[in-house]
């Protein structure tokens, strides 16, 4: 026995027992690689049945609508996107199809679901186009084997990052590709995203070329060092390019400012200094935001709108069966009551979404605010092409529920 006055007694063979707990680690990953391709698999056994037996879920047979059904249940059961369902589907059908080494390291634990899909996207330009000629079809197979080759082996040594590298420039070799056809394809994946950072914060990133986005950087410093010479203020740096960059986007003190509106819960009591519950202030469907923010926010609005019950006094807001589109005050007061889409599942905002007729309007739905939920887009096509059913709680929440008996549900108030 060893003795440590500030650990105490340790045995000889901590070290032994340390590597007994990592190599359980190690066969925990084992487990869970396993698991997740085993998911994964059943996930397309599932959208290939509904293909087989589309009668499932629609009455005149269409297969479309069928997979689209059942991928909406999927994502409710797993509790994740109807994206990464798709892409989960994808991911396994043509590792399965054109990776077959690969994909049974995954369905052995020893790659895992990332790092497959991490190789059947660098893959991509190696796939023969369809109705190409034979002799096309041979050497795309050719180099797709080659590529399961060797990336079943890299997958035991190498980590994500690395065998996203080794595949690329192996596919780059294969194909012969160019610096300048890369960038091309580089070039057409451009975009702009924002993201939650907690706190009444976001991220907003884009992806530029380099040049521009160096540009763009420069600019921000340049100016962001004059700014803090001229004026002598307590920002950093780094928070004056943020609020450079945020001004310069939303063309604050132009004649293009933006005019886009964005809904803010803000307690009346907040305003008038009285104690309100921590975080009671809130972009509807979003974040909180802390009291001082809230309050710039209300002083900085051109306009506001107060909602106690009636939220639009003296506007209508139940039109029975005059007219089938909603009007804007009813638009605004769904918004603030739901935040975001209805169907459990569903984070996106409402403020992007749909209003849809709980009894549909050609079955004499009105245009009332006890008959409106707000719903993504492609709900209202499930909803009324298949048999799913979309059942409205008494708190205007959308459960479903699908012709395999399965219904969702919503969760626990916050």
């Amino acid at each position: 026995m060893v003795i440590n006055e500030e650990l105490g007694v340790i045995p000889q063979s901590a070290g032994d027992v340390l590597g007994v707990l990592l190599d359980d680690v190690t066969c925990s990953e084992v487990d869970a690689n396993r698991s997740a391709a085993r998911q994964a698999q059943r996930v397309v056994e599932a959208v290939e049945f509904a293909r087989r037996h589309p009668e499932i879920y629609t009455i005149d047979a269409d297969v479309q609508m069928a997979e689209r059904a059942v991928v909406l249940e999927l994502s409710l059961r797993l509790r994740i996107s109807q994206e990464r369902v798709r892409e989960l589907c994808s991911t396994a059908e043509t590792a399965a199809r054109d990776l077959p080494l690969l994909w049974q390291r995954a369905r052995d634990g020893f790659a895992s679901m990332h790092s497959v899909g991490a190789i059947v996207t660098a893959a991509g330009p190696l796939a023969s186009p369809v109705g190409a000629p034979r002799e096309v079809r041979d050497a795309a197979a050719a180099a797709l084997a080659r590529l399961d080759r060797a990336a079943h082996e890299w997958v035991l040594t190498c980590s994500s990052a690395v065998l996203r590298q080794r595949a690329k420039k192996l596919v780059d070799r294969i194909t012969g590709d160019t610096a300048a056809r890369r960038h091309a394809r580089a070039m057409a994946d451009r975009h702009v995203s924002v993201s939650p950072a907690g706190y009444g914060m976001s991220w907003l990133t884009a992806l530029l070329p380099t040049h521009e986005a160096v540009a763009a950087m420069r600019r921000l410093s340049a100016t962001a060092k004059h700014t803090r010479k001229d004026t002598r203020e307590g920002r950093t740096r780094d928070q004056i390019r943020a609020d450079l960059f945020s001004a310069w986007l939303r063309g604050v003190g132009t004649a293009t400012a933006v005019q886009t509106k964005v809904f803010v819960t803000v307690p009346v009591q907040l305003l008038a200094g009285d104690p309100v519950p921590v975080e009671s202030a809130s972009i509807v469907g979003g974040d909180s935001i802390d009291p001082l923010t809230a309050k710039q926010l209300f002083l900085d609005a051109r306009g506001f709108r107060r909602v106690i019950t009636d939220p639009v006094k003296g506007v209508v807001v139940d039109m029975d069966r005059r007219t089938y589109r909603p009007t804007r005050a009813q638009r605004d007061w769904l918004t603030l009551h739901h935040g975001t889409c209805s169907r459990d599942g569903c984070t996106r905002l409402a403020v992007d979404a749909d209003l849809d007729h709980d009894r549909p309007w050609a079955r004499g739905g009105t245009t009332d605010l006890t008959q409106l939920r707000p719903l993504c887009p492609r709900d209202p096509i499930i909803r009324h092409r298949t048999r799913v059913r979309y059942r409205t709680r008494p708190d205007r929440s959308v459960q479903v529920i699908s012709p395999t008996g399965y219904a969702s549900s919503a969760p626990p108030p916050f």
